[in-house]
Formats: C-alpha cells, structure tokens, sequence
C-alpha cells in the first residue's frame, strides 16, 4: 500500500503513527509489554522483519524525503517524530539480520540532519547512545561511530546547553557503561553475535576480538576516537563556553581522567587499541590547548565529505564544518584576554596530566628493573611509546614558539641550565623517561622506533636553540663524541671497524649535536656555547690540563680517539663565533671562547708524552683540518696566543719524525712508521699557519733556517736509520718549502733567499723543485728596490 504516488500520500496524524507502531512491532525486537513477550527468532518471523523494514525505508525515503522541507512535514510533530525513531532502534535492536540492524542504526542519523531541530538532535543522541550499550559489537559500534558523525556534522548548531548534555551525559554516560560492562565481563572466547547465542545471527571474528571483554575494549576505543574528532573540530566553540560557565573546564578534567586511565591500562594484546587512543587523545589536549593551536602541526582536521546516501545516490547534506569553524574564531577575538587565559588554564591540566602519564611511566621502568617484564608486554609497551613519541612532536610544533621556547641564549663557556618547572624542561624528561622505557639493548644493530623518534625530537628542539636539549643530547652521548664505539662497546673486538657496530643509541645521541648545527633557527649564540660544551668535555678526555682531566677514570688512549664529530662541532662553532665578534664590541666572553679554542688544538699539537706517536699515527688528518679551521676563523688579536701553540706543535712534530725512526720496528698498537709520516703532517699544518698568520714572528726563521739548514748539510750514510733520518728531513724540507710557498710576507722570503739558492744545488730533485718554485715566486726587483730605500732611510737618520 506504500507504493508511490498511492495511499501512502494519504498518511498523516495518528494513521501514520499507527503504521510506525505496527512496523515497530513486526521489527522482532523482544521489548512488548505484555507479561509474556512473544518470541520472534523463527525463520517466519525474521521475512516478517525484513518485508516490515522495507515499508519502514519506503515511508521515509519515498513519503518524508520530498515533504522534509515542507512546513507540513510529519517530523515537525513530536509524537511522529518520536515513532519513527523508536521504530529505527527497534529495527536496531533486531537480531533477525545484521544489516538491518546496521542501516536503521545509520537512518537515525538521516532523521537528525532532516529535522536538525535542537529537540530531535538530542533524542536521536539519546537512541544512538542507548544503542551504543548492545551487547553486539558490530552494532554498538556502529552507533558509536554514527553517534558522532551526527555530532560532527551538526555541532555547529548545538547550544551550549547542547553541548554540555552531548558530552556530559551522553558520551561520558556511554563511556561510564562501556566501563562497568568491561569490568563484568571476562576474556572467554565468545561467538559473534555478542553472547547472544542465536545459530541464525553469526559473524566471525578475529582472534584479537573473541571475548566480551576485548570486543567492549575495542569500542571504548571507538569513543576515544570519536571524541578526538569532535574536539578537533569544535574546541574553540567548547573554550567560547567558559565565558558564560565553567561546566566545560569539568568536562575537560573528566576527558583527561578517562584518558589518562586507558593510557595506563595492563594486560596483552586487547589493551593495546585503547592505550593507543588514551596517549592520543591525552596529548591532543596539550595540542588544542597550547597557544598556537593544532594548526602549527600542519595536520588537517579530519572531517567527512558532507555527502550521504539517500534513495541510492549522494547528496550533499550540510555546509562544510571548516567555514562555520573559522566564524566561531572570529567571533572570539573581542574576549581574547578571558579565552587566552581559559586556554591557559585548560593547557596546564593537559600538561599535567602529561606529567603523571611520566610518574607511570618511571615506576613502570622501576618495576622492570627489579622483574624483566614478558616480551609481549615489552612488544605494547614499545608500541604505546612509539605513538606517545609522534604525538609529542606534534605537540612541541604547537608549544616550540610560545609554551617550550627556550630562554634566551647569553654566551657562556659551559651549557648552563637547571631543571625547573617550565614546559620546556618537564616536556623534556618526559622524554628521557620514554627513552628509558625503550630500553638499550646492546645487542641490537639498530635503534628501536622509540629511541628514534626520541632522538629526531631532541635534534628539532636543539635545532630550535634548546640548550636544555643539546645538554641532554650530550649527556646521552658520553664518551662516544670524542671516543670511537670499538674502544667503549661492549660488543668489541679489536678487529672489527667502527662501522660493524649498527646504530648506538649514545653514538646517534653524538651524531645529533653535530647535524643539529646544520639548522639557520640555530642561533650563533647557542651554536658557540655548545661548541664551548663540547671541547671542555674533549678537554677532560685527552687534555694536557690537570685542572680539566677527569678524576675518577683512567687517561684514554689517544688511538681510540674520533675527530669527525668534533670538527663539525668546531668549524660550525667558529663561524659562528666569527659572526659574533664582529659584531660586538664587547670582547670579554669572546675572548674566553677562544682562548678554550686555543687550549684545545693545542691539546691535539701536544699531546701526553705517552699518548704522542698514537695520536700522530691515527689522527694527522683530522688534527690538520682542525688547526685549518681553527685559523681561518681566529680574530687578529688572538693571534699572539697561537703563535707559541704552533711554534710548539712545529717544534714537537719534528721531535716525534726523528723519534720514530730510531724506532726500526712497530710496537704493539702503535705503527712508528706511520706515526713519523703523520708527524710530518701535523708539522706542515703549524708551520703553514705560522707563514700564512705570522710570518714575521720569529719562530718561522729558526724553523726554516733549522731545517733547511740541517737538510743542505746533512750527509748520506750507509746505516737503515740515518737513511730514514734523511728521509724525513728531505720531507720536513719540501713542507717547509710549501709553507713558504703561501705566504704573502716578501721580507720573510727575501730573509731566507740564500738557503733557497743552495737547495738549488743539491742532489736531490724534489728539493732542487720545491725551492725553485718559491725563487720563480718572488719578485727580486722589488725586494731590492725596497731594501735599497731602507737603507738610504736608515743613511738619513
């Protein structure tokens, strides 16, 4: 009788209640009133339902679909209005077909965005809640899911009445039964229909949902995310409320509870879907919360198309939620003050509760420490950890300008900062805590997925000029800054490279200081005092001070040492303390900065005595790249303390090229005949520094006239060690020529011209060469042009 264009136009008032009612009855949903229910799970019944919800979807989408805009619609009257949503969970309620009772659930829906009057809003809330508590999984979640769809896409015509009723009473009702049902129930496998027991109403489930008790957990889960999107979306609108009543800083309060609880849930594998919800949903508070909003995440908000079906095709149902979002920013700018300290107020409880999330999380590593924990437990805890990780970077991208900004930097020679209650210094313990609780195996080649997010968000804060950040980083690190990971792993062997150990947590923790310095928000104050940092530490490893060296360890071997990070540290550190000092007048700190720097490649030009041919064997290169460094950047009135530190390393290279060779043989670790080759190097290194910054200064006239001197007399002999000697003069010979080679001073080269003349006549070519190319150089007319008018000068005096 429901055919269009029939009778069914006919239909108004009570006549249509009438057939709700009958529909509602032949649903096969057990709720009549009578003293004994009639049972409808046979065969019979169930062609009865499903005939009966055909008319049921032919009443709606044929009959009220075209009157829905009329003002003679049946849904504006409350007693129709009601039926047919009672009709809807009935047919929700039916055990008879799932997806029947699936696409009445979804029809609810439908009839809300209908008749979008604040009176049905709130009873289809009301159906789609009590739907939520069915003992079928399939089904509640359904309406959980439906329930906020609903709210998503009709909250932003919700009164704050409406509001305090949706989250108050329905969702923390539903939230609230959720639990008690979990709590009664226990981890028997189940079938699918819930328990119910029906042969003709089965679905089959995976192992991870087949008990009561995983399936409730998997729907508390549901909320937890439902929840985030209504959040998301509506925040600003729910912050507006404060205003007017503070009902929603209780709300919050429960929010965080409720999280906080599933973020802290035990047990295996059925826990795992709402610990994950419980951290994000916890940290998405701190991130709506923060100043900048969940904008500065760059994620976008997730919403749907705005499109549904309706009598088999789509049509677009609403407004799109971002338009009507952003009028609600607008209208909030005249109370800023009262809505920024509202907001204030709800970050610090989410900070908080992020805070106690840490407490959980240190007397879990405690309780580990004292009974290791079963790998599967392990296994989740990594997990929970993992998204715990990504979600606090999200929420350092919303806080790293406002909340966690670091304090300004001041140049200092040592990383100098407390631990106090700022964001910035509690959100990084949080931090460590969570690396603790990812554990270290030593074994392992790679980082697990939480000491990798660990390390990139410390790397972005010290990025961001966090010296709290850099002191953690460093702290990690130890000795592997400066120490190679063979000399420190407990997995070495003397064989092995230093590239057969995998990823080290405290090596890539070493490895973030150096790239962090690639960063242009890393400002040249934080640069030069973590550089200060980083060679006072070197300076306790292998300097030659007594005051600096570590007491409670014994001196490290300076074969086991590493240059690679450190010269990235240095060269970084220097520009950017060039960059400072030409800049400023006041030099007092600066000063200090490159003093420590002179302290430190003098610690490498002179190493411990017992120390000395290793540290020239292994590390010639490095100690050449960094002296280069080091004297490219070096202010002119500093140049007079590194005179003596390269007169010095000259002076000591030579002395250890000599040494070397009487020794005919390697002993042990250390390769003399190396050690001689990398002493020369080193040598080259100073002595062209000295020619290059100092040309004038004394050093470099005894230096050449020493070792040209020597080379030019010196005699062959027939003995292996005075053919090694000569060697080694004839390559001090060609380092020094090379030297002179690059200095501008022509005074230096005129005073050495009649050494070069006589290197011209010996018998070997290399030296023959080396000095010709500084002859062919030098501008003879010139220097005794200027000599000769020297000389008539001095006549005129």
């Amino acid at each position: 009788c429901f055919c269009p264009g029939g009778a069914s136009h006919n239909l108004a008032g009570e006549n249509l209640v009438t057939v709700i009612d009958t529909l509602s009855f032949l649903s096969g949903c057990d709720s009549s009133g009578g003293d004994e229910p009639v049972h409808r799970s046979a065969k019979p019944w169930a062609n009865v339902c499903t005939l009966a919800f055909q008319n049921l979807k032919l009443i709606l989408d044929d009959f009220l679909e075209p009157m829905a805009s009329s003002s003679e619609s049946p849904l504006k009257s409350t007693e129709t209005r009601d039926a047919i949503l009672d009709c809807c969970v009935a047919f929700g309620r039916s055990r008879h077909d799932v997806n029947t009772s699936l696409t009445a659930t979804g029809m609810l829906w439908s009839l809300a965005d209908r008749a979008s009057s604040p009176g049905t809003t709130d009873v289809v809330l009301s159906k789609l809640a009590f739907l939520a508590m069915d003992d079928r999984p399939e089904l509640r979640n359904c309406s959980v899911n439906t329930l906020f769809s609903c709210v998503v896409g009709l909250g932003d015509q919700f009164t704050e009445e409406q509001w305090k009723k949706c989250l108050s009473d329905t969702i923390f009702g539903i939230m609230s039964g959720i639990a008690c049902a979990m709590d009664e129930s226990d981890n028997k496998k189940t079938n699918g229909n819930g328990g119910a027991g029906e042969e003709r109403y089965k679905v089959a489930v995976h192992h991870s949902r087949d008990s009561a008790r995983k399936q409730w957990g998997n729907t508390m889960m549901n909320v937890l995310r439902g929840l985030e999107r209504v959040l998301r979306l509506f925040f600003s609108r729910l912050l507006e409320t404060t205003l007017e009543e503070p009902w929603f800083l209780q709300t919050w309060k429960e929010i965080l509870r409720v999280s906080f609880d599933c973020a802290v849930l035990t047990g295996e594998r059925e826990t795992l879907d709402m610990r994950l919800a419980g951290v994000e949903l916890m940290t998405l508070c701190s991130q709506l919360s923060s100043k900048a909003g969940i904008v500065a995440t760059g994620a976008s908000a997730r919403v749907g198309t705005n499109m549904e079906v309706v009598g088999g095709a789509l049509r677009s149902v609403r407004a799109a939620v971002e338009e009507k979002f952003q009028k609600v920013e607008k209208a909030s700018v005249s109370n800023q003050p009262e809505l920024d300290s509202s907001r204030q107020e709800l970050f610090e409880l989410a900070f908080d509760k992020l805070s106690d999330f840490r407490v959980h999380l240190e007397h879990n590593s405690e309780e580990e420490n004292e009974e290791p924990s079963h790998f599967m437990i392990d296994t989740l805890l990594t997990q929970v950890l993992t998204k715990l990780t990504g979600e606090l970077a999200k929420l350092y991208e919303c806080c790293k300008n406002y909340e966690m900004q670091p304090v300004h930097c001041d140049l200092q020679l040592d990383i100098s900062v407390k631990n106090n209650d700022s964001c910035e210094s509690r959100f990084l313990h949080l931090l460590l805590v969570t690396a603790n609780n990812a554990g270290n195996d030593k074994s392992s080649r790679y980082l697990n997925q939480v000491q990798r997010g660990v390390m990139s968000l410390l790397q972005v804060m010290a990025s961001n000029s966090s010296l709290r950040a850099f002191d953690a980083l460093a702290t990690i690190a130890g000795d592997y800054m400066f120490v190679k990971p063979r000399a420190l792993s407990c997995k070495s062997n003397s064989d092995d490279g230093d590239n057969d150990f995998g990823e080290i947590f405290e090596l890539e923790a070493a490895k973030m200081i150096a790239s962090s310095f690639d960063s242009n928000d890393l400002s040249n104050e934080a640069k030069v005092v973590v550089m200060c940092s980083v060679l006072l530490q070197y300076c306790k490893i292998y300097g030659n001070s007594d005051d600096l060296k570590r007491k409670d360890e014994g001196q490290r071997k300076t074969s086991e040492a590493r240059y690679d990070i450190i010269t990235s540290v240095i060269d970084s550190g220097l520009e950017a303390a060039a960059n400072i000092d030409s800049n400023t007048d006041d030099k007092v700190i600066l000063d200090s900065v490159w003093d420590r720097i002179i302290t430190t490649v003098s610690s490498l030009l002179l190493p411990p005595v017992e120390n000395r041919y290793e540290g020239y064997a292994h590390h010639s290169k490095s100690i050449l790249n960094i002296v280069a460094i080091a004297l490219s950047h070096l202010p002119a009135r500093k140049l007079s303390l590194a005179e003596p530190m390269l007169e010095n390393g000259a002076n000591r290279a030579v002395a250890v090229a000599f040494e070397c060779n009487e020794k005919i043989q390697d002993d042990g670790d250390v390769p003399y005949l190396q050690a001689a080759e990398g002493a020369i190097h080193v040598f080259l290194a100073c002595f062209m520094g000295l020619c290059q910054k100092s040309p004038t200064c004394p050093a470099v006239v005894n230096l050449t006239n020493q070792i040209l001197g020597e080379t030019i007399e010196s005699e062959e002999t027939l003995s292996e060690n005075a053919g090694l000697q000569a060697k080694t003069r004839q390559s001090l010979a060609i380092a020094v020529c090379e030297s002179l080679r690059t200095t501008t001073s022509q005074d230096l080269l005129v005073g050495v011209f009649p050494l070069l003349c006589r290197m011209t006549n010996v018998e070997n070519d290399g030296l023959r060469r080396a000095a010709g190319k500084i002859l062919a150089s030098m501008n003879l007319s010139e220097a005794i042009s200027r000599e000769r008018q020297r000389a008539e000068q001095a006549d005129t005096r």
